[in-house]
C-alpha cells in the first residue's frame, strides 16, 4: 500500500512537471532552501568559487546578504521583489560545500526570473526526465510535500542543478541566463547545452 502510494506520487510528479504554469505569480514569492536532511551530497567547490558565483550575482544587480538568525531549517532564499539572495550562517555547516549548494540553487532561481519568471526546462521533456531520474526519491517527495504545485517545477530545477553541475557550469549557466536579451542563447538551448558539456 505504501509502495502504490509512493508510486502514485512520483507518478503525478512527473506529470506536472511539463504542467506547470510559465508566470503564474511565482516571481512575487520569495523561493526558500529547507534543510539539508533531504538534499543530495552537495558538489565539491571552494570558498573562492563561492565568492566568484557571488560577484557574477552582484554584476546582475543580485546582492547576496548574510544573516545569522535564520529560522531552524532554511538555509537560503532569493526574493524577486527585492531582487537578493539571502544567506543563512545559523542553520548552515561552515563548509564552502554546502555555502556552493545554497547559493548555487538560488542562483538558478536568479536564472529562472531573468526568464521571465520561466522554468528552464519548460517544454523539455527529455530535461525533465533527466531531473526526476537523477533527483533522490527523499528529495522528490519532499519536493511534493513542501511546495505548492505551482513551485514544484521551479524547485526541482534548482536542486537538479546545484546537486549536479561544478562551479564552473554552474557560473556560465547563470551568465547565459541573465544576458541582455539580444545577446542571450534561447531558454530551449541552456539546459541541454549544460548537459552536453558535462558526463551527467
Amino acid at each position: 500500500m505504501v509502495f502504490r502510494a509512493l508510486a502514485a506520487s512520483i507518478a503525478a510528479f512527473a506529470a506536472l512537471a511539463p504542467a506547470v504554469p510559465v508566470a503564474q505569480g511565482t516571481a512575487r514569492e520569495a523561493f526558500h532552501q529547507w534543510g539539508t536532511q533531504v538534499s543530495a551530497a552537495p558538489v565539491p567547490a571552494r570558498w573562492g568559487q563561492v565568492q566568484e558565483l557571488e560577484q557574477v550575482l552582484a554584476l546582475q544587480g543580485v546582492p547576496v546578504e548574510y544573516r545569522d538568525n535564520c529560522p531552524a531549517g532554511l538555509e537560503g532564499l532569493y526574493d524577486p521583489r527585492q531582487n537578493r539572495v539571502l544567506m543563512c550562517t545559523n542553520t548552515m555547516p561552515d563548509r564552502s560545500a554546502n555555502y556552493w549548494n545554497t547559493l548555487a540553487h538560488e542562483s538558478v532561481h536568479v536564472m529562472q526570473v531573468c526568464r521571465n519568471a520561466s522554468p528552464l526546462s519548460i517544454g523539455l521533456k527529455g530535461v525533465q526526465r533527466e531531473m526526476l531520474e537523477a533527483t533522490p526519491q527523499q528529495e522528490k517527495m519532499y519536493i511534493l510535500s513542501a511546495y505548492p504545485p505551482e513551485q514544484r517545477l521551479f524547485e526541482l530545477e534548482a536542486r537538479w542543478v546545484a546537486n549536479n553541475f561544478d562551479p564552473p557550469a554552474v557560473i556560465d549557466l547563470l551568465k547565459d541566463s541573465c544576458l541582455a536579451a539580444a545577446n542571450r542563447p534561447p531558454t530551449s538551448n541552456l539546459l541541454p547545452a549544460l548537459l552536453s558539456s558535462t558526463n551527467l
